[in-house]
C-alpha cells in the first residue's frame, strides 16, 4: 500500500463510502493507512450515506481538512466538502468554494457500481443531514468540521434545519467573516457574498439577509457596487433593487456613505418610483437644494410626472427659500472673483488630501471633463507627491456610471515632476490612454497601474523607479515596447501577461526573478535575453509565447519552476523555443531534463 498514490487511495475511500457498508469502509481504511485527503469522501457520505457511514470515517482518521498541494509545491484553493450537508442547489451554488464537478454538488446521480453496471444514489433528507451535523458539530476537533464557518453558508443557502443545530452549538460567524461582510469590499468572501445575492430570489432575500444581519452584531453591511448592478441590471431585466420592501431593507443595513446616491434617485425616477424618493429623502438624502433641484430637473426632463409632483412638494414643504437664495448669490460672486489656479477652483477639479507624515498631496479623483489631463504640482501651498489609488481608473470604487464612460475617453494624462508613487490600479482600464509620462523621481509603480490599457504602445520608466507591483502591464495588448528601470530586482508576478504586442524588452542587470506569468501570451516577443544575475524562472512565465525564438538562460540561474502533473515547462505553448545556455549549468541540465533544445553560447545545437 506504500506504494500506491495518494490521489489513488482518495479514489478508492470514495468509491467504498458510495457502495459498501460502515463496517467495509473501517476494513477499507486500515487496509490504505494514511490518507492524505479524506475530505471528499467524508462530504460524500455527509450527503448520500448517513450518519453511520460519516461515523466509520471520522472514527477511521476521516477529517475535512486537507492541504490542495500542486505538483510545483503550491498550495491552491481548497474546497469545503462540508458543503455537502447543505441544499446546493440554492445561491450556495455560486459559492467560490464549491467544486461543480463533484457528486456534493448533485441531489442524484448514476454511479458505476463496479461490476459493470450503475447504482443511483440520492441525497438524504435534510432531517437526516441534520443529525449528522450534531454528531459533527460534537466530534469537531476530530472531523476538521468548522461550525461557525459552515453557519454562514447553511443561512444563505436556506438550510434552516441545519442552522437551528449550528445555533443550537453555539456556532456564530467569525470575526474574520463579520469584518469582511462589513468593512472589506475587495475581499474573496465579499465577493463571494455579493454573487450569492445575486443568486438570491425575492422570496428568499427578506428572510435570508435577516439572519445575516442578526449575525453582524448591529453593524451595517459593506456596499459596493456589486450590491447594486447584481439587484439592479437593466440587460438583464432586474429591477428589485428599487422594490419599497428590499430598498428600505438596503437603507436601513448597508453602509450609504457608500452608495452613489444621487445615480440611485436618477434610477428610481427613470422607474418611476415615489416610494423609494420617499425612503431616500427620510435618510436625508434631499437635505442638500443642490441635489433636490438637480433631482427636480431629473425627473421634469425625463417626464416623470409623479416623481416631479413628489419632489416639488418637498421643496415647497422644507426649503427656506430666501436662504437659499442668497447662498446661491453669494457662491455666483465667489466663483465670479476666484482665481482660476485658487484652491477652491482646484477642488471642483480634483479630489486630494494631504498625506499623514506631511510629505505632499495625494490625487485621489479627477473631476474634471478635459480627456487630456494635466495633474497640476501644487495645489495652494502644498505639493502633489503621490497619485492615489485607481485615480483615474474606469473601475475606482463608488465610480459613476456616467465617470466611468468619460474616463474610458481619456488619452493622454502628464504628471508633474514632483510625482514621488504612483499608486496601485492608478491607470486601470484606461483603454484609449495613448500617452502618460513618469517623470524621473517615481520611486514605486503599484499594482496593476497600467493594467489593460489597449492604446498605451510604449513606456519609458526613469532608473529612479526601485518597485514595481505586479501586473503593472498585464492586459495592455498594444504596448510594444518598455523601458524598464535599473534597479528593480524582479519582473513581478503577471508583470507583462497577455501584452499581446510587445516585441521587445531589455532585462535589467539588477534583477534576480521573473515572476508567475511574467510574459504569458506576449505572441509577439521573439527573444528575451536574461542577464547574468538572474536565479530564478518562476511557473509559465513565457507560456503561449508563439513567436518567442531564443531565450538566453544565465549561468546564474538556481532554479526553473514547472507547473502540473505531467510537468509543464516555463515555456509551455511556446513551439519555437530555443534556449541559450552555459555549458554544464543549471539551465543545459534543465533543459536537457525537460527536452527543450538548446545551444551553447557560439556554440552547437544540443
Amino acid at each position: 500500500m506504500e506504494e500506491m498514490k495518494q490521489s489513488e487511495k482518495s479514489r478508492v475511500l470514495e468509491e467504498t463510502v458510495l457502495l459498501k457498508s460502515p463496517a467495509e469502509i473501517t476494513e477499507m481504511m486500515g487496509w490504505l493507512g494514511e490518507i492524505g485527503n479524506s475530505a471528499y469522501a467524508l462530504g460524500l457520505a455527509c450527503r448520500f450515506r448517513g450518519l453511520e457511514h460519516v461515523k466509520a470515517l471520522v472514527k477511521g482518521g476521516a477529517t475535512f481538512k486537507y492541504k490542495n498541494i500542486g505538483e510545483d509545491g503550491q498550495s491552491y484553493w481548497t474546497y469545503n466538502y462540508w458543503f455537502g450537508l447543505l441544499e446546493v442547489h440554492t445561491a450556495i451554488a455560486v459559492s467560490y468554494r464549491l467544486d461543480r464537478r463533484s457528486l456534493v454538488f448533485k441531489d442524484t446521480e448514476n454511479i458505476p457500481d463496479g461490476k459493470g453496471g450503475e447504482v443511483g444514489i440520492k441525497v438524504l433528507p435534510i432531517e437526516q443531514r441534520a443529525e449528522i451535523v450534531r454528531y459533527l458539530c460534537e466530534n469537531r476537533e476530530r472531523a476538521g468540521f468548522d461550525p461557525d464557518e459552515l453557519l454562514f453558508y447553511s443561512i444563505m443557502s436556506d438550510s434552516q434545519n441545519i442552522t437551528a443545530v449550528l445555533k443550537e452549538y453555539g456556532a456564530r460567524f467569525t470575526d474574520d467573516r463579520v469584518s469582511d461582510l462589513t468593512e472589506n469590499g475587495r475581499s474573496y468572501n465579499w465577493l463571494e457574498f455579493c454573487s450569492m445575492i445575486d443568486a438570491l430570489n425575492n422570496a428568499k432575500f427578506l428572510p435570508i439577509m435577516t439572519q445575516v444581519v442578526e449575525q453582524i452584531g448591529g453593524k451595517t453591511l459593506h456596499y459596493t457596487d456589486s450590491i447594486y448592478y447584481g439587484n439592479y441590471n437593466e440587460y438583464h431585466k432586474k429591477y428589485r433593487f428599487f422594490e419599497p420592501e428590499f430598498f428600505k431593507f438596503i437603507l436601513e443595513h448597508f453602509n450609504q456613505k457608500k452608495m452613489a446616491k444621487g445615480q440611485i434617485m436618477k434610477n428610481a425616477i427613470d422607474l418611476n418610483s415615489v416610494a423609494c424618493l420617499e425612503l431616500c429623502a427620510e435618510n436625508g438624502w434631499l437635505k442638500l437644494p443642490k441635489k433636490r433641484d438637480e433631482m427636480i430637473q431629473y425627473a421634469t426632463e425625463k417626464g416623470s410626472t409623479e416623481c416631479t409632483a413628489y419632489l416639488l412638494e418637498f421643496k415647497n414643504r422644507t426649503a427656506d427659500l430666501a436662504a437659499e437664495r442668497d447662498r446661491a448669490e453669494k457662491r455666483m460672486m465667489a466663483q465670479l472673483n476666484a482665481d482660476p489656479n485658487s484652491v477652491s477652483e482646484l477642488k471642483k477639479i480634483w479630489s486630494f488630501e494631504k498625506l499623514e507624515d506631511g510629505s505632499g498631496l495625494v490625487i485621489k479623483r479627477y473631476k474634471g471633463k478635459k480627456t487630456e489631463i494635466e495633474v497640476p504640482e501644487k495645489i495652494g501651498k502644498d505639493t502633489v507627491t503621490v497619485i492615489g489609488d485607481y485615480a483615474f481608473s474606469t473601475y475606482a470604487p463608488r465610480l459613476t456610471r456616467e465617470r466611468s464612460m468619460f474616463f474610458d475617453t481619456v488619452t493622454r494624462i502628464t504628471l508633474p515632476g514632483t510625482i514621488k508613487v504612483i499608486g496601485e490600479a492608478a491607470f486601470y482600464f484606461l483603454k484609449n490612454l495613448k500617452e502618460v509620462n513618469i517623470p524621473d523621481g517615481v520611486e514605486k509603480i503599484g499594482e496593476r497601474a497600467f493594467d489593460c490599457c489597449f492604446a498605451l504602445t510604449s513606456l519609458e520608466l526613469p532608473d529612479s523607479v526601485k518597485e514595481l507591483g505586479a501586473k503593472t502591464f498585464s492586459g495592455s495588448k498594444n504596448l510594444e515596447y518598455v523601458k524598464l528601470p535599473n534597479g528593480i530586482t524582479e519582473i513581478g508576478d503577471y508583470m507583462f501577461s497577455n501584452c499581446q504586442g510587445l516585441k521587445k524588452i531589455t532585462i535589467p542587470d539588477s534583477v534576480k526573478r521573473i515572476g508567475i506569468w511574467g510574459f504569458r501570451t506576449c505572441k509577439a516577443l521573439e527573444e528575451i535575453v536574461l542577464p547574468e544575475g538572474v536565479e530564478e524562472i518562476a511557473r509559465e512565465a513565457f507560456v503561449e509565447c508563439d513567436d518567442l525564438a531564443r531565450v538566453v538562460l544565465p549561468g546564474s540561474i538556481k532554479l526553473i519552476k514547472n507547473y502540473r502533473s505531467p510537468p509543464e515547462t516555463p515555456f509551455h505553448k511556446s513551439p519555437n523555443v530555443k534556449a541559450v545556455v552555459e555549458p554544464k549549468s543549471y539551465a543545459e541540465k534543465y533543459c536537457k531534463r525537460n527536452n527543450i533544445p538548446y545551444t551553447y553560447k557560439g556554440g552547437n545545437e544540443k
